[in-house]
């Protein structure tokens, strides 16, 4: 392990092992937490600078010394993607941007395996700096599916279809991602592991440590090579581009994960028990979506409502994009805290990875697999029951 992690890990560990009460959003949803020392605080700040910073090419002038930019590249900063720390959303259809999710992709092997495509590689980057072309243009529509629960209501699904040109080819699978919300993730590396322990990081779980999912940001989304990832992300032609083997630098990639661990969780403090929250464990959401996750840091317990493995959701979540040790259908059980603030501001917030969800009762209704009885259950619920099941969701 490089030297600056280790010096990162004691540092992290003795920082985050206060109380996991609730905590007053503060005005600004990036500011440090309550309780850190004058140097935490000082690095925090350091971090948050370059979350917030600006990356640009090689060799050009800027405020910042955050130079390294592409030569393909998705966005130019964390922030654009996580702004305030919050999560992304796919484009509305065709004609609008990917401005807070991304395209990843794969191609189907004759083994019947998935291996990064030829053209594209692992991620579609759909920008590019001056002088050079973006890998491809990407176009949005939503397919949309009607259905009704038992009791006669009806509802509606949507599914995304993505246009690529050029066009990978028929054996090509492509997942849009939105960008995960960041606040509390720092809790996560330090939930005591499971029966089957995966990573913690990353929709499908495929990253074992928050520095490992900051470096494969800067290196897919951002194009900035670093100690991980140290090579640049180009088309493939024979003259070579990019330069510098690790434009991030060591201590740039030690703050921002300093200040992506130490964001501090979603505020629950107006949570309250109720039905809603009864019929959520009745019908067997909690099995999953866990209330508590108990740290190896101390007693404290995050109030995160996830289980952090990974599971198979079935056909209707398959993306038919296996990542790592994940496949197509497994998904990483996604924390539940700060779902209240995301509905409060747009009851039809998108979720899921890909966004297709506009809100949370067409999130649960996407669930199978390993979901599939809660599923069952929910849809079997009177209207009242669903409606008492989704005020708690809100709540959170």
């Amino acid at each position: 392990m490089p030297r600056f992690l280790t010096v990162l890990f004691l540092i992290l560990t003795c920082a985050i092992g206060g109380s996991a009460a609730a905590q007053t959003r503060p005005a600004d949803p990036l500011a440090p937490p309550d309780g850190i020392g004058p140097d935490l605080r000082a690095a925090y700040e350091t971090g948050r600078l370059i979350f917030n910073g600006h990356w640009r090419p090689s060799g050009t002038d800027g405020p910042d010394n955050l130079e390294g930019l592409g030569p393909l590249y998705n966005r130019i900063s964390c922030a654009s993607c996580h702004s305030a720390g919050g999560r992304g959303k796919p484009p509305g259809g065709p004609g609008e941007n990917f401005l807070t999710a991304l395209v990843r992709i794969g191609v189907v092997g004759e083994d019947g395996s998935v291996e990064p495509h030829p053209l594209y590689g692992q991620q579609i980057q759909d920008r590019a700096i001056p002088g050079m072309k973006p890998e491809a243009e990407l176009s949005l529509t939503w397919r949309y599916e009607k259905g009704r629960y038992p009791d006669g209501t009806p509802y509606e699904l949507r599914r995304p279809e993505l246009t690529i040109t050029p066009d990978p080819g028929p054996n090509a699978r492509w997942s849009i991602r939105v960008a995960q919300p960041l606040h509390g993730v720092g809790k996560f590396a330090h939930a005591v592991p499971g029966p089957d322990d995966t990573g913690r990081f990353g929709w499908k779980a495929a990253m074992p440590s928050l520095a490992m999912q900051n470096a494969s940001a800067l290196s897919q989304d951002m194009g900035v090579t670093n100690l991980f990832f140290p090579d640049p992300i180009c088309l493939p032609t024979p003259e070579p581009c990019g330069g510098d083997r690790n434009e991030a630098g060591g201590v740039r990639l030690m703050s921002l994960t300093l200040f992506t661990e130490l964001l501090p969780p979603p505020d629950l403090s107006q949570h309250r028990n109720g039905k809603g929250e009864m019929l959520f464990m009745k019908i067997g959401c909690g099995g999953c979506h866990k209330p508590e996750i108990a740290l190896r840091t101390g007693p404290e317990r995050i109030t995160a409502y996830s289980d952090l493995r990974r599971h198979r959701m079935g056909e209707g979540l398959d993306d038919g994009l296996p990542e790592g040790a994940a496949a197509s259908d497994e998904w990483r059980t996604a924390p539940l805290w700060g779902l209240g603030a995301v509905l409060a501001d747009d009851p039809r917030a998108p979720l899921l990875h890909d966004g297709r969800a506009r809100g949370a009762e067409e999130a649960i209704l996407w669930h199978g697999g390993a979901a599939a009885r809660a599923r069952h259950a929910f849809v079997n619920l009177s209207r009242e029951d669903r409606g008492y099941l989704l005020e708690f969701l809100g709540g959170l």
